[in-house]
């Protein structure tokens, strides 16, 4: 292995329907129940749930964006493997279709009591509309995403 290569760690997103991304990277953030995880190369092994939000890859010098739903992540130094429930790519989203989706969530949770079923859907519903519209919004505005030092 050259030793380019030793400075990055393989990174795959996978979905019930199929592997979104798969890829060699300088490092991966992702939106871990009590903070943000930055995994770079060599990184402990660790597993970990993943919570609705944004996935930042960092490779060559660029950054892309996902929006996730919650999942769970495995790293064992080499190899980082997100399983989630959805995914899709900044570039992507809808954000017109996001937004809707935050107000039709926020309706359901404005009817439903807490602790009902359709109360937790609907906040799930929502955490993910959020992190869409978010993520929409940094891509149309060109960034103020965070950056993964090395």
């Amino acid at each position: 292995m050259s030793n380019n290569q030793t400075n990055k760690i393989e990174f795959k997103i996978v979905t019930p329907e199929k592997v979104l991304y798969q890829d060699l990277v300088d490092g991966v953030t992702l939106p871990g129940i009590d903070g943000q995880i930055t995994i770079l190369p060599n990184h402990i092994p660790l597993i970990s749930a993943i919570k609705p939000g944004e996935v930042l890859v960092k490779k060559a010098g660029k950054e892309e964006l996902f929006s996730v739903t919650k999942g769970v992540v495995e790293i064992d130094g080499k190899t980082i493997t997100f399983l989630t429930d959805a995914a899709e790519r900044a570039e992507q989203i809808d954000e017109k279709r996001a937004e809707e989706a935050r107000k039709k969530a926020e309706a359901i949770m404005a009817e439903a009591h807490h602790g009902e079923e359709g109360y937790v859907d609907a906040v799930a519903q929502m955490e993910r509309a959020l992190s869409r519209v978010k993520i929409a919004r940094k891509r149309r505005h060109g960034g103020g995403s965070p950056t993964i030092s090395q």
